[in-house]
């Protein structure tokens, strides 16, 4: 009966070591192929269309033309103008700043292609380790360079300057301050990279947040996660190739 107890509990171990090292396995097989999912994925860009505001107006003008009196439907539209124009203007607004959020392309290593990029409105970095070449892109400038032409590397991440005002007037003004604070910010944050290059000894790539607005601070904590990555990308990547010579 012991033996018989013991050769059950034996069986019933050894069935579970068996089941774990399954699960780890699969675990681990779903991690990679998540990990180059995610590296080589294309964001969904967002669409007006999807937006609720803009269908909510869109319902309640169907239903006013479909089961409103003929005689109050003038009226009824009417109405109904100044309530939809302030729903589909802040959901414009929603939808441009969705629209700069998935903007960012970034392609990092996918199937160990030794490709490295990143790339926002204008600019565009890709790190080449099969050929030791950095080529950079702003604007209508492009150029490559080799990794021992590369001197450093850094990012700035310019933050307030904000005011606020209680009164109508000054909330006036502080809105124009603010937004002109905000766009200066932007154009003064991203990625440096110094070269040896006479002509352009400095470039900057732009960064943008995933997630939330620039100025916020949800957007400003991924956007600073994004620039740190590429900080490290950048240090396994080019310190390595130099270091390897």
């Amino acid at each position: 009966m012991i033996c018989l107890s013991f050769e059950l509990v034996q069986k019933c171990v050894v069935k579970a070591v068996t089941n774990q090292l399954v699960m780890s396995d699969l675990k681990i097989k779903v991690h990679k192929m998540d990990t180059a999912a995610l590296s080589g994925q294309k964001v969904r860009k967002p669409s007006f269309f999807r937006s609720i505001r803009f269908w909510i107006v869109v319902v309640v003008i169907f239903w006013i033309l479909t089961d409103s009196n003929p005689k109050d439907t003038a009226g009824f539209l009417f109405m109904w103008t100044l309530p939809a124009f302030f729903l589909l203007l802040t959901a414009y607004v929603s939808y441009t700043h969705k629209r700069a959020n998935a903007s960012t392309i970034d392609l990092l290593n996918v199937n160990d292609n030794g490709l490295w990029s990143h790339e926002f409105q204008d600019s565009k970095m890709t790190i080449d380790t099969n050929r030791e070449l950095l080529t950079l892109e702003a604007g209508k400038r492009k150029k490559a360079y080799k990794f021992s032409d590369v001197k450093g590397w850094r990012y700035h991440l310019a933050v307030g300057g904000e005011i606020v005002a209680l009164d109508l007037v000054g909330m006036a003004g502080a809105k124009g301050h603010n937004n002109l604070t905000r766009l200066k910010n932007f154009e003064n944050s991203g990625f440096f990279i110094q070269v040896k290059d006479i002509e352009c000894p400095e470039w900057q790539i732009k960064f943008h947040p995933r997630k939330g607005r620039f100025h916020h601070e949800r957007g400003i904590r991924d956007t600073e996660m994004q620039l740190k990555q590429w900080c490290e990308i950048f240090d396994q990547t080019l310190n390595k190739t130099t270091a390897a010579q």
